[in-house]
Formats: C-alpha cells, sequence, structure tokens
C-alpha cells in the first residue's frame, strides 16, 4: 500500500514554541506509519522526538534563498500540504496552474480570522491571495469554522480540535505553604491584553502573578514600564521558555488568566487544564478548552474578569475542585485521542478526487 506523502509547513526547530509548531510534531508522532510519512522543515536543530523516525524526513531549511526551497519540495508531488502558511512561497505555488501542482491537496487549518486585524499590510496581501485559493480547509473549533464560511464563504470539511500531551502536563502538584500565583502564558503582544493582567496585579497585591512568553516588536518594554509605574512588586516577567519549564511553572500555580479577545483554541488553556488550573478566558472565541464555571470561568468584561479572580483567590476549595474537572476535562483533549480525528481527516483529504 502506498503511503499518503504530507508536507506540513511549520518549522519543527527544538526551540520553536510556536502553536502550530508544537502541534505538527504531536500529530506526526501519533498517526499510523503504515498509512503516512512526512516531511517537516527546520532550520537549527529539530525536535529530538522526530530523529531516526523511519516515516519522518527532516528537511533543513537554508538561511537564504528559503522561498527557492519552499517551492522545490512543495513541486515535489506530496499528496499533502498541511498547515498552509501565508508566505511568498505559498502564494507563487497556489497562483500557479494546478496542472503544475499535480495530484497534491492544499489544506489551510483555520484558527481566528480576528488575528489577522493585527498583521502588516504584506501579510494581509498574502492571506488575500492565498486563503481563496486552498484545496481543503479544517477549523479548530466550531465558532471559528462558522466564523471562516460566513465571511470567506468557503466550506469547512473537518472541525479539528487542538491536543494536549497529558503525560507532560500533569496536575501533581505541593500548593500548601506558597503564595497563591495567577500565571499567564502567550506571547507579550497587544492583541494578548497583557497590561490587563498587570491591573490585576494591582488590585490583588497578596497573590503572586508569574508572566511568561516571548517579546514581539519590543512590547516587553510597555509592560516593564506599565510594571515600573504601578510599583508592582508582586510580577515576574520570566520571558520565553521550553515546554517542560512551562509545565513546571503550571505544577507551581493555582490560576491561568488569559485576557485575550481574539483567539481559535487556545493551547495554554489545555495544558492548564491537564495541570489542574482553573482558566479565566473571555467568552468571544467560544473556546471549548474552558467548560464556564465548571472547569473555569469564561467571561464577558473586564470587570466580571477581576469578579471571578477575586473568587478563586479568596476559595482555596473552588480552584481544587475546578482544577479537578478541568483535568477531567482535558483527558479528552489528549492527543492520543485527538490524532485520531485528524488521522481520519487526511486519509479522507487524500482519497478525494
Amino acid at each position: 500500500m502506498r503511503k499518503i506523502r504530507i508536507l506540513f509547513l511549520p518549522l519543527v526547530d527544538a526551540v520553536n514554541i510556536n502553536a502550530q509548531s508544537l502541534n505538527v510534531r504531536e500529530i506526526v508522532t501519533r498517526l499510523n506509519t503504515e498509512q503516512f510519512e512526512f516531511s517537516l522543515f527546520y532550520m537549527q536543530e529539530p525536535d529530538h522526538k522526530l530523529l531516526n523516525r523511519s516515516h519522518i524526513r527532516l528537511l533543513r531549511l537554508p538561511a537564504r534563498l528559503k522561498t527557492f526551497r519552499l517551492l522545490r519540495e512543495m513541486f515535489s508531488g506530496y499528496d499533502i500540504i498541511g498547515y498552509m502558511d501565508f508566505s511568498p512561497a505559498s502564494y507563487i505555488f497556489l497562483h500557479c496552474p494546478k496542472s503544475m501542482r499535480r495530484r497534491t491537496k492544499v489544506v489551510m487549518h483555520v484558527e481566528s480570522l480576528s488575528q489577522m486585524e493585527d498583521v502588516s499590510g504584506m501579510l494581509k496581501f498574502l492571506y488575500a491571495g492565498i486563503a481563496p485559493r486552498c484545496d481543503f480547509y479544517t477549523g479548530i473549533t466550531e465558532r471559528s469554522a462558522r466564523d471562516f464560511v460566513s465571511v470567506m464563504h468557503r466550506k469547512v470539511s473537518h472541525v479539528l480540535p487542538i491536543g494536549v500531551n497529558c503525560r507532560l502536563y500533569s496536575s501533581t502538584r505541593d500548593v500548601a505553604s506558597r503564595q497563591t500565583t495567577v500565571l499567564f502564558v502567550g506571547t507579550l503582544v497587544e492583541r494578548k491584553r497583557v497590561l490587563l493582567v498587570l491591573a490585576a496585579a494591582a488590585r490583588f497585591p497578596n497573590a503572586k502573578f508569574c508572566i511568561i512568553g516571548p517579546d514581539r516588536h519590543g512590547f516587553v518594554e510597555i509592560v516593564k514600564r506599565r510594571i515600573s509605574a504601578l510599583g508592582l512588586r508582586n510580577v515576574s516577567l520570566e520571558g520565553a521558555k521550553p515546554q517542560e519549564v512551562i509545565a513546571r511553572a503550571m505544577q507551581e500555580s493555582d490560576i491561568l488568566l488569559l485576557p485575550s479577545r481574539i483567539e481559535g483554541m487556545p493551547k495554554v488553556t489545555l495544558e492548564a487544564a491537564a495541570s489542574g488550573l482553573p482558566c479565566i478566558v473571555f467568552r468571544d472565541y467560544e473556546t471549548p478548552s474552558v467548560v464556564d464555571g465548571l472547569t473555569g470561568f469564561q467571561v464577558s468584561t473586564e470587570d466580571e474578569m477581576m469578579d471571578k479572580l477575586a473568587l478563586l483567590l479568596d476559595d482555596a476549595q473552588l480552584r481544587e475542585r475546578m482544577g479537578i474537572e478541568a483535568r477531567k476535562h482535558a483527558e479528552k483533549f489528549d492527543w492520543d485521542t485527538i490524532a485520531q480525528c485528524w488521522q481520519n481527516a487526511y486519509l479522507e483529504i487524500a482519497s478525494t478526487e
């Protein structure tokens, strides 16, 4: 039986903590090795768990002439190109005659259209030229699929949620003797609304607030200035951290606070849930990773966010109950289960004429 050949576009370097990169690395290690083979790009050093696997080809992307190298691979007769990105190579590939692409089917994984509001003009141009020309579309949630259909008027063939590694993210932790800790994990960028985390830190000075995530466009300097202006002594800026360190930070925390209103299905909320943390998120994007009132809270306003945070900070038993339910909920999204949904979708896509 001929294997289905898939090229995934996110880079899979060991230091890359981009959600799409992490998702791809989980997927390719779980799909049936008798049915699939994968090609993956990296820049410096690939994730070690991808090494020495007969069904995975690791391709080093050069520092120069990236577009040429990407195009050469994209025209190599793959059955599927997955996680289509918005690069010049993707734009050129999709604007070439379909006869040149042969049997290759291009799959765009739709997360959140509203995220495109906070990007450069060039990226908007590339998106406009790439998104309508893909062959298949999958949604990360029912909400993201519905929004995409209403705006782009393209059919979404499958809803494929992301998963979580429930072995890496554990709910075992010692919380008896330390200060109650509120955790934020995400890129330091305006749309993540990390300044609202600082406002919460000012309002609840007896709690510790830990902020983990890489800087983007120097936004960390704005965060530092706000910390100084508010005189906050209960906030720690930890910068970017690998998965293992984030998992440990979650074991040492009590609540995850994610003030962003522009998301798809935040990976960090599943990781927190698997770690036994109740989450506070905004209901704008209707994430299925947080069950309102059971595993955390989905709020509508900043005032409501502060009220729910106060409730969790004041009630350790409520945190514990919600944490137990969060872990149970996260287990439904374990990658070993979710990967089967991705496998079935790719088999169906590959078989479509």
